[in-house]
């Protein structure tokens, strides 16, 4: 292949989208300017042919919009912009089956040696799939996993919720649909719990990839040099570390959501995803407290 591939799987409200900006500056890879490409969830069955579909319109119909409004349209001649307008073009009208994955990340793939994306979803993964995955971006990528205190990247995804889906949740109605969630088992639970599980994943990935990284949050924002050395080391890139610095204190996708949960029910979270923490604190030899 003329092209080797860097993947960040996640985890979800675990620094995905700083992941990506660090990637895009600090590094000579292209980082897709559509953060998450979902190919291989969706392609794997493990996300909804027609929930990309709704995504990519969503986001043509945005674009449009722009376009239209725009007093000088100088930037749909980029290639960035071309990109990304043609991916959403091809997510909206072809089956995930019928699509190369090399292909998306034209027109940019000329002068990049490395391509990039950043989809926490694909930390759900299973192993068959990971194999199928290994096949298309080759056994040479570079592939990252964020680690996140699981409280409290649970608690960011049930602000995130909120905010997407328009809840309007506040202290009180934020704890009834927490409580709602754990009683009824429901599938978003389910997924919260499949983020969380950092010690599956890490064993699958590192299985199928040699070139596989697994960083503390905590570190990548308290001690970015240190966390710039070992994505160099392991994944076999380069990477500016004083950009990965600078970068890395940046604020990022803030929710800006308001409500706090009580004590006892983050105390009922930590019980239920004691064990994922434990596995945290002996694998970074640190306690994930952000």
């Amino acid at each position: 292949m003329k092209h080797r591939f860097v993947i960040g799987i996640g985890s979800q409200r675990a620094g995905s989208t700083l992941l990506h900006r660090l990637l895009e500056t600090s590094t000579d890879a292209f980082m897709h300017p559509i953060k998450e490409l979902h190919y291989f969830d969706t392609l794997y069955g493990f996300r909804a042919q027609a929930a990309l579909k709704r995504f990519a319109l969503k986001q043509l119909a945005r674009q449009i919009s722009r376009i239209v409004q725009a007093k000088n349209a100088d930037f749909v001649l980029k290639q960035k912009y071309q990109c990304h307008l043609r991916t959403n073009k091809i997510l909206a009208t072809l089956p995930i089956d019928k699509v190369d994955y090399l292909d998306l990340f034209r027109p940019c793939i000329a002068g990049a040696k490395l391509l990039g994306e950043v989809t926490p979803e694909y930390m759900l993964l299973d192993e068959p799939s990971i194999e199928k995955m290994k096949q298309v971006i080759g056994d040479d990528a570079a592939v990252i996993l964020i680690c996140r205190n699981p409280v409290k990247r649970f608690l960011s995804a049930v602000k995130l919720m909120n905010v997407y889906n328009k809840l309007a949740l506040n202290d009180v109605t934020a704890e009834a649909w927490i409580q709602k969630m754990l009683a009824e088992q429901s599938g978003w639970l389910a997924a919260q719990d499949g983020y969380n599980n950092y010690a599956d994943t890490i064993a699958r990935y590192s299985k199928h990839f040699r070139h596989f990284a697994a960083i503390s949050y905590d570190e990548m924002v308290s001690n970015p040099e240190k966390t710039a050395e070992q994505l160099a080391d392991v994944l076999a890139i380069r990477i500016n570390p004083q950009i990965f610095k600078k970068e890395s204190g940046k604020v990022i996708n803030d929710l800006g959501s308001d409500f706090t949960i009580s004590p006892q029910t983050v105390q009922q979270l930590g019980e239920r995803y004691q064990t994922n923490q434990v596995f945290l604190d002996k694998f970074f030899g640190l306690a994930l407290t952000q």
